[in-house]
């Protein structure tokens, strides 16, 4: 049984290299992890003491998918995927289990989100699930297992469910209304922090302009290695969009570069809305990918994407994204796929399947 307690706390500023994602306004493959600590308690202002977490808060682990690509002593295994230093299954293992220290600061637009530490290195992005908000989290969840299945990598932070007691938010949480179960948790996403994210005003004309030729096989790649390597990420974060239906991309601050210079393909919860997915859009949006994206989009089938969500610890439990999401994506893979196969035959391989 569910409760919806009325909860706040006083609106810390965004700043502009590392502020959260905004939440997008009303739309028109993780491994399961063991529960969390039992006590989890936060440095923030009134925080209460140390709450302990029910036995039930989250399904067992399983070890025979955390241990497939990292070692006993939490390194990365040869071949594993990698995010900022760490195995992605290491993310999302301490993501999941270690307990919050501190509240380090609350953003708010659309619906509020914590930045989180959890101690050793371990900061996160946490989305709580919020009265007449209960999709967005869930949205997140399903995107980046969408990502891992794509094999897009360094890109999109890793992303799990989890739930924390919300007295560990302290007094950030006051006057915001969560969904509090029974307990005393919380549900929501949580997303590796990524320090740095700096404007780099892609949605503008001229930079559309710009990079609109970059992924059309109509026009050379350009000769800099660094802006060839941008075109490629446009050209993933293009159809990694168009395929969960995530409007909420291009503005001046859903489309940011971490302290590389590289794309952060963060707030992706603005997908998979059966309204907006299952009408088709332009899956020419991009007529230039890398080859490794053509192909796996050809295995990330529903089936696929259903099983790798169903590993993340809530999919587990129920539906993330609803059945009729399903149906949209898939109509748009196919006809992504049908677009890409019509420019292959009209400019060939070369020129569509331009990077590895």
């Amino acid at each position: 049984m569910i409760r919806t307690f009325t909860l706040l706390a006083c609106l810390t500023a965004c700043a502009a290299t590392n502020a959260p994602p905004s939440a997008p306004p009303a739309p028109p493959a993780a491994p399961p992890i063991a529960p969390a600590d039992a006590a989890v308690q936060a440095a923030a202002p009134d925080a209460s003491p140390d709450v302990a977490a029910p036995p039930d808060a989250a399904p067992p682990a399983d070890a025979s998918v955390t241990d497939a690509s990292s070692t006993a002593d939490g390194g990365a295994a040869a071949g594993a995927r990698m995010y900022r230093g760490r195995s992605e299954d290491e993310w999302i293992r301490r993501m999941r289990e270690q307990p919050v220290v501190r509240v380090v600061e609350r953003f708010q637009s659309t619906l509020y989100v914590w930045h989180l530490d959890l101690g050793d290195g371990i900061e996160i992005s946490f989305q709580p699930e919020q009265v007449n908000l209960e999709t967005f989290w869930r949205r997140e969840v399903a995107s980046w297992h969408l990502a891992r299945l794509l094999g897009i990598t360094n890109r999109a932070p890793p992303t799990v469910s989890r739930r924390i007691p919300v007295a560990a938010l302290g007094r950030t949480a006051r006057n915001v209304e969560l969904v509090v179960d029974r307990r005393g948790m919380v549900v929501g996403s949580a997303s590796a922090w990524v320090p740095t994210v700096a404007h780099v005003n892609m949605h503008l004309a001229p930079a559309r302009r710009v990079w609109s030729r970059w992924v059309n096989p109509e026009h050379p790649l350009p000769e800099d290695p660094r802006e060839r390597e941008r075109a490629r990420q446009v050209a993933e974060v293009l159809v990694f969009d168009y395929l969960a239906a995530n409007y909420d991309r291009w503005n001046c601050c859903n489309i940011g570069a971490d302290e590389n210079g590289d794309l952060v393909f963060r707030d992706n919860d603005a997908g998979w809305a059966p309204r907006v997915i299952n009408n088709l859009g332009s899956p020419g949006v991009t007529r230039r990918v890398p080859r490794y994206l053509y192909e796996s989009m050809q295995r990330a089938t529903p089936e696929a994407l259903r099983a790798s969500i169903a590993q993340d610890p809530e999919g587990a439990r129920g539906h993330l994204i609803p059945d009729a999401a399903y149906v949209g994506y898939e109509t748009r893979r196919q006809a992504m796929l049908a677009s890409l196969r019509r420019m292959i035959a009209r400019h060939g391989e070369a020129a569509v399947l331009a990077w590895p």
